[in-house]
């Protein structure tokens, strides 16, 4: 992690389970880590750019995500 200057694996989505790594926070729309790989794979895939917040937050009001 860049703050820590720490290496840190990423979310590997064949061995780690989704929901033990992320959060969504569906009132903003924007995707939580909640571990290390979590936390790195958001920032370094932008999982929180703008344009993915405003797509997750359609899908939400949609009732297609989560």
């Amino acid at each position: 992690m860049p703050a820590s200057n720490t290496e840190v694996t990423f979310f590997h989505p064949r061995q780690d389970k989704w929901s033990e790594h992320f959060q969504v926070d569906t009132q903003s729309g924007k995707i939580i880590g909640i571990t290390s790989p979590a936390k790195v794979t958001i920032e370094y895939l932008q999982m929180n750019s703008a344009s993915q917040v405003a797509a997750r937050q359609l899908w939400i009001r949609l009732g297609l995500f989560p």
